[in-house]
């Protein structure tokens, strides 16, 4: 192999995460949060730090967790896929 890989590869992120000693995922998340991104996927954060996929997903594994057969309706989660099955 010749030595003209090496030179593509990619510069190194330096930003206000850069020398944070924590693992590259919490850097991974801390950026997307800064950026307003969904801290699991990348899309965009429809509030807070989760797209409405994830946010969901989130919701319903935590009621699972919980034993919970309720649900609770005026919560967030709920208002955001109520508006966007309009």
């Amino acid at each position: 192999m010749t030595g003209w890989k090496w030179n593509k590869m990619r510069k190194r992120i330096e930003d206000e995460f850069t020398y944070l000693a924590v693992s590259r995922q919490r850097k991974y998340q801390l950026r997307m949060q800064r950026d307003k991104r969904c801290t699991e996927c990348g899309e965009p954060a429809v509030q807070g730090s989760r797209c409405l996929k994830h946010l969901v997903k989130a919701r319903e594994r935590q009621r699972k967790k919980r034993g919970l057969k309720r649900r609770y309706y005026g919560t967030l989660s709920y208002k955001l896929q109520a508006v966007e099955k309009r």
